[in-house]
């Protein structure tokens, strides 16, 4: 039985007063102690409970709180709603996302106030989304030597860009390994760009136009900073942009073709020279006079059409 002096209403009042500026002051731990013996001689006030929930939640005591308030559910003492909003908060700082969905389930097939239905929506959704962010991604099955030989030429150049991207250096073994296996130049072009991007500093074998090459792929230059990209490729866009405009994706995707084709080789050839052929062969399809035809080099013009002849043996 509480005694006649700590159970008295002007007693109980200043320890309220004191709680109170105890909790506006941040001393938790302290507001929880005196909260505990205030709650042994009275039913505390809803204002109170609140705080005394709010304190242990800062004081990382979720666990007190999930005991507390499944007892005073239990016994029907206080609010409800104010315990199961805790009870829920305190589960989900425990990482038990599972329970607050169930919980929260039941809940909402209740009838209960709409105040509380969107307290419990939005928990609900806090411990979904944790959930969600907590979970591991699938890890994607290992790619095998056998695996890549047996996909597609657009699987092998997806599979190739996908890795890039990602700068992901798992597969430059595999990658070193069946390079040398390589026929098709475009895909011998991504497996460098990939080994490049990976940063793999040894030399690696690969066979292009019946010569053997000896590189180290992180020397290698991007594919766009190369003198067929930066300095060939933009001098031809830049003439059919002036000539025949509606022609600009299909010369961009002629010489960028060739570009992939043979990199990292180079011709040897003058890059304006390669720039009036090509133009003049773009000209020559379309069957329009170029007026600079006399620049167009017959070097470059053979080595244009060898790249076509290349390209079309290998498809």
């Amino acid at each position: 039985m509480p005694d006649k002096v700590s159970s008295h209403r002007r007693f109980l009042k200043k320890a309220e007063r004191d709680m109170k500026q105890l909790y506006d002051e941040g001393e938790y731990s302290t507001y929880i102690g005196r909260y505990t013996q205030y709650r042994d001689h009275t039913a505390p006030e809803l204002e109170l409970i609140e705080k005394y929930y709010e304190a242990r939640l800062r004081t990382d005591g979720a666990d007190f709180i999930v005991d507390d308030a499944l007892l005073a559910m239990n016994e029907g003492a206080g609010d409800y709603e104010t315990h199961m909003y805790y009870l829920l908060s305190a589960l989900i700082e425990l990482g038990r996302y599972f329970e607050v969905i169930e919980f929260s389930d039941h809940l909402m097939e209740e009838s209960i106030p709409q105040g509380f239905r969107i307290e419990v929506a939005a928990l609900r959704h806090r411990a979904k989304k944790a959930l969600d962010e907590n979970r591991p991604e699938p890890q994607e099955p290992e790619v095998t030597p056998d695996d890549f030989r047996g996909m597609m030429q657009y699987e092998k150049l997806e599979v190739l860009a996908k890795w890039t991207d990602e700068q992901n250096a798992r597969y430059t073994g595999l990658v070193r390994r069946l390079l040398p296996e390589a026929e098709d130049y475009q895909l011998i072009t991504f497996m460098l760009l990939y080994l490049r991007e990976a940063g793999d500093s040894t030399p690696v074998e690969f066979e292009k136009f019946g010569k053997k090459v000896r590189r180290k792929p992180s020397e290698l230059e991007l594919l766009e900073e190369t003198e067929l990209s930066e300095v060939v490729l933009q001098g031809v866009l830049e003439g059919v942009e002036e000539r025949m405009p509606e022609f600009h994706e299909s010369a961009r995707a002629m010489v960028m073709s060739h570009i992939i084709h043979c990199y990292p080789l180079t011709p040897d050839v003058n890059p304006d020279s390669l720039i009036d052929s090509y133009l003049l062969i773009l000209h020559e399809m379309l069957n329009l006079e170029y007026e600079r035809k006399s620049d167009a080099d017959e070097n470059a013009l053979r080595w244009i059409r060898s790249m076509e002849e290349s390209i079309a043996a290998r498809r």
